[in-house]
């Protein structure tokens, strides 16, 4: 991010968001972190991501232990427990859509104790989106340039202080992003809850393609195989069946059939098998690691 002239209140505004400010050390990385909710704090995974515990660097600088509740990788979200006694939470801002060109800042601790920031503005803004790693990611603010060390996992604030996200860099060479607030509580929701965010299977790889379902064309998803042991093998889905409906919507693309897999959840599916409608019920499981949808 890009130093330039601040606002004269702007030393307050950095002092009042840096109480809730901690440093992240491991015995490979240094990074950011900042206390989210009572006694939990969320930073990058990309630093933490095999560490169990980690030194944390407190506001006056005193260092403590905190463990880490879970990480996620595809959107580079971390939670660390520890006991924060004291220590405010941050503020967050409310649900209006920062744009390209407002000023932001991020606020980081070196493990030294010191307060590290860094000013500039969104270089863009834009809707939902996905990360190479498959997170998603339910608002698009990129930084108008890359980090410095130690910034990853540091809250990124409007010039009132309220935050706005937090810093990654972890998706791109050249340009940083903040992953916004509503993406942040819904993945430390999961991270709390089992330690990871699931993701749902039905066990099939497919591709989307235009079809035919009793006489009408229709938008679906080809089944090109099935594993032998997944939800879709014991419900009777059959490669070459064209999935047209998942739960009653229409799932004309991969991200679409993606956003209906809800672990745990009992879905009726309509296929094209043959060009006519069969329906069967199938149950979503839990994606294992390295396996398709």
């Amino acid at each position: 991010m890009n130093s330039l002239n601040s606002p004269s209140a702007l030393p307050d505004t950095v002092e009042r968001l840096a109480a809730s400010v901690v440093g992240l050390v491991t015995r490979r990385h240094r990074s950011s972190g900042v206390l989210w909710r009572n006694g939990v704090v969320v930073g990058s995974a990309s630093a933490l991501w095999r560490s169990s515990s980690v030194s944390l660097v407190l506001p006056d600088g005193e260092q403590v232990q905190g463990e880490v509740r879970g990480v996620d990788g595809g959107t580079d979200l971390a939670a660390v427990a520890f006991s924060s006694g004291a220590m405010p939470v941050a503020e967050r801002a409310a649900a209006a859509a920062p744009r390209a060109g407002d000023f932001v800042f991020a606020v980081g601790r070196e493990p030294s104790g010191l307060t590290q920031a860094s000013f500039g503005h969104v270089g863009s803004a834009g809707g939902e989106w996905r990360t190479w790693r498959g997170g998603r990611v339910d608002r698009l603010i990129r930084l108008d340039g890359g980090l410095y060390p130690g910034l990853d996992g540091a809250p990124v604030a409007d010039a009132s202080g309220q935050v706005l996200g937090i810093a990654s860099s972890a998706f791109s060479r050249h340009h940083a992003v903040a992953l916004p607030v509503a993406t942040v509580d819904r993945v430390l929701d999961q991270l709390l809850a089992h330690g990871r965010v699931q993701q749902g299977y039905i066990g099939i790889a497919a591709q989307p393609v235009r079809a035919t379902l009793d006489g009408a064309a229709v938008d679906g998803l080809l089944v090109s195989s099935v594993a032998d042991d997944g939800p879709a093998a014991r419900a009777g889905l059959l490669v070459a069946d064209v999935i047209v409906k998942v739960g009653g919507e229409p799932v004309g693309s991969l991200e679409a059939l993606r956003e209906l897999l809800q672990v745990g959840a009992q879905v009726r599916v309509l296929v094209a098998r043959g060009g006519r409608g069969h329906e069967l019920s199938l149950e979503v499981a839990e994606r294992p690691s390295g396996h398709c949808r």
